[in-house]
């Protein structure tokens, strides 16, 4: 009898939970452990070394903990991890902390607590959606200069074809400069 599920499910995207709170952690994990593969740190220091030892598609924090707050952790996550898509949530309707999020953070969303469990799901899936987004683009704009580069070298002696080429290189250049300014996925 032939097996009827013979199709592999796509891998979970990886995510980052950072909270002081054990409790939060743990709630979070048994929410999200079906759909995402979760990995989580009570402390920013501790999230920042995870960051440095695996990939991460979203990075959710919390505002408010001790040593390091969610905006600098994901100040610092724009360096060590800058693909990654960054979501910080929190239980104080701080308005300082929301500006201070987008400006420094460069984050995709805020939430606030107490979430709504399939509200808190659906948004983790936009992101992950939003990060898969990001580097399909990523990804075509390197096969594409790299295309560029190799038909610059066939067609050598061609000016008209060397200065289009030089034009889109420089075109290309330029959007994955402003990838790389927004935070994003080195690839190659």
């Amino acid at each position: 009898m032939e097996d009827l599920d013979d199709t592999e499910s796509p891998p979970k995207h990886p995510i980052l939970v950072v909270d002081d709170e054990e409790e939060i952690l743990f709630s979070l994990r048994g929410l999200l452990r079906q759909e995402f593969e979760v990995h989580t740190a009570q402390t920013g220091a501790e999230a920042v070394d995870l960051m440095r030892r695996h990939m991460f598609h979203v990075i959710l924090t919390d505002q408010r903990m001790p040593q390091m707050n969610g905006v600098e952790l994901l100040r610092q996550a724009r360096e060590v991890s800058p693909w990654s898509v960054r979501m910080v949530f929190t239980g104080y309707a701080d308005i300082k902390s929301v500006i201070d999020a987008i400006n420094q953070g460069q984050i995709y969303r805020y939430l606030t607590k107490p979430w709504d469990p399939d509200e808190l799901v659906a948004v983790l899936r936009q992101a992950c959606d939003h990060y898969d987004r990001l580097t399909a683009r990523r990804t075509l704009l390197l096969d594409l200069r790299d295309y560029v580069n190799r038909s610059q070298k066939l067609a050598a002696g061609d000016e008209v074809h060397r200065l289009t080429s030089a034009e889109l290189l420089e075109r290309l250049e330029r959007s994955l400069a402003a990838d790389e300014g927004r935070g994003g996925l080195t690839l190659g």
